[in-house]
């Protein structure tokens, strides 16, 4: 097994887990984790789909020639990478967003 095929292997597994433990968590205000992790995928659904079809493009450019299993197994180390950041953002924005209108509302401390 290369080591592009066990990286990509496990960023699989690291999204599977990654995902499972956001359907799981308790809501909280404002967006559920559920809600970002389902947006999260969807983003990165058509991103993997422009990502894998960019690389057979760009690529070759720079003297690279991936073949599609290459490809394939980038694209999941890119998705593990991209799906942990969008959710992070996500959630530290809804937590500052929320945090931000209670204190507008006066219902925060400081």
């Amino acid at each position: 097994m290369s080591i592009l095929i066990a990286c990509g292997l496990g960023s699989f597994v690291f999204v599977a887990l990654f995902t499972w433990r956001a359907y799981t968590r308790a809501p909280g205000p404002g967006q559920s984790p559920r809600s970002a992790i389902t947006e999260a995928w969807v983003n990165i659904a058509v991103g993997f789909a422009i990502n894998f079809i960019a690389n057979f493009l760009i690529l070759p450019l720079i003297g690279a020639h991936p073949s599609a299993a290459q490809n394939f197994w980038m694209g999941w180390i890119y998705t593990a990478v991209s799906i942990v950041r969008q959710y992070a953002i996500r959630r530290w924005f809804n937590a500052h967003l929320v945090a931000l209108s209670r204190r507008l509302a006066g219902e925060g401390g400081s």
